[in-house]
């Protein structure tokens, strides 16, 4: 049995591929949207059907139609849009108006800027005013190599992203985190060679990389993918409908809420009986068993293994072997904590440091006895951060 390897930079030789656009979408939203469609109505590419209701300029962003076609379905994790019905005999067929490119992006600054960019679609609850903005140019995952292709192929997508960030968040300075085998640079960045070993390469400790400290005080962090987005809506003045995925050994342009089956099937990926697939990389990714899901804007790859390539996890027993408290960068004990859970002795993880975990995934990479490590701590945290939800509302309604 293999595992993956560790190091994250590779030699870029491709270029940036186009997905074709699907007849049909799931476009994923989160619980706080509040849909603006209803269904059977006609959509058009670009089209607002979500909205955020906050009226802040930091938060979740709009969602967009990503095709011309029909609402099919408005369900709570996702909106379902389908090719519209051919037109009767003597009628025309619908006429799908796209949207104009927003013109003000170079004319306003601040929060007034940051409302925009929501409204286009970008999630600007990172893009908070601050002294320091980091940008994390290291490749997310092994495998995953977003980051270094949009660094090779989109710079000037890039640079105008970061024109947009200066002017909404004026950063007294920004860095540039890469890793030390490549020589690329983005205008005002101040360049910061690191590591490309996992998981130096996941955001904590590229910003402590960057900043000498752990838990530094006014500082954005964001990825290349982020800055990306912002500079693709920054350069077209169009709302941002697609996300951009590794797919194998190729980086894709997709439309966003494309089915991961219909992405599998454009790209040759093989799929089905004998192999298992996860939203986003090896490390970190969510297995998926339904195929027929969106792939969601924020993705950065589908990975599809073999069965049998890994050995399966399971609740086996802990051997107390210490693996997993060496690999852990965040120096907490990651076997104690999963055996809490485990045990239904969640509340404990709370005083063992359970925040402190970074969800890198080293623990269950290192794990002789392939115990579900990480989904143990990621359930840990989601029941505490459910229960301190319920004691907060309690609170408020007394």
């Amino acid at each position: 049995m293999m595992k993956p390897q560790l190091t994250t930079s590779v030699e870029i030789k491709d270029t940036l591929r186009e997905a074709p656009i699907p007849s049909l979408v799931r476009i994923p939203i989160e619980p706080l949207h509040k849909p603006v469609v209803k269904k059977k109505q006609l959509v058009s590419c670009g089209q607002v059907i979500a909205e955020n209701p906050a009226k802040g300029p930091h938060g979740t962003g709009y969602v967009h139609a990503t095709i011309d076609g029909m609402v099919e379905d408005i369900l709570p994790q996702a909106i379902v849009i389908g090719p519209a019905p051919a037109p009767k005999e003597g009628e025309a067929p619908p006429v799908f108006e796209r949207p104009e490119p927003v013109a003000d992006l170079d004319t306003i600054k601040g929060e007034e800027l940051c409302r925009l960019l929501l409204e286009l679609g970008i999630d600007t609850g990172k893009f908070r005013p601050s002294r320091t903005l980091v940008i994390n140019g290291l490749n997310p995952e092994p495998g995953v190599i977003v980051s270094e292709l949009l660094l090779k192929d989109a710079k000037p997508t890039l640079e105008r992203g970061l024109e947009l960030l200066e002017r909404a968040i004026r950063p007294a300075t920004v860095y540039l985190v890469m890793a030390e085998s490549k020589k690329t640079s983005l205008y005002s960045c101040t360049v910061v060679p690191s590591t490309d070993r996992y998981p130096h390469t996941i955001d904590p400790l590229v910003v402590r990389k960057a900043t000498g400290s752990e838990r530094p005080d006014d500082v954005d962090v964001i990825s290349i993918s982020d800055l990306y987005r912002v500079g693709r809506v920054g350069k077209t003045g169009l709302p941002l409908v697609e996300a951009i995925v590794t797919v194998g050994d190729g980086v894709y342009r997709v439309p966003t809420g494309m089915p991961v089956r219909d992405l599998l099937d454009a790209t040759d990926t093989p799929h089905g009986k004998g192999w298992q697939v996860a939203l986003d990389g090896p490390m970190r990714g969510d297995p998926l068993c339904d195929l027929s899901v969106g792939v969601p804007e924020n993705c950065t790859a589908i990975t599809v293994v073999q069965e049998g390539q890994f050995p399966p996890v399971g609740p086996n027993p802990c051997i107390n072997c210490g693996e997993c408290v060496l690999a852990c960068p965040a120096g907490i004990q990651p076997g104690m904590l999963s055996r809490f859970v485990e045990f239904d002795l969640v509340e404990e993880t709370r005083s063992r440091h359970i925040a402190a975990c970074l969800d890198c995934g080293m623990c269950a990479f290192v794990c002789p006895a392939n115990r579900p490590m990480l989904q143990y701590l990621r359930l840990a945290k989601q029941l505490l951060a459910a229960k301190d939800a319920q004691l907060a509302e309690c609170r408020l309604s007394d």
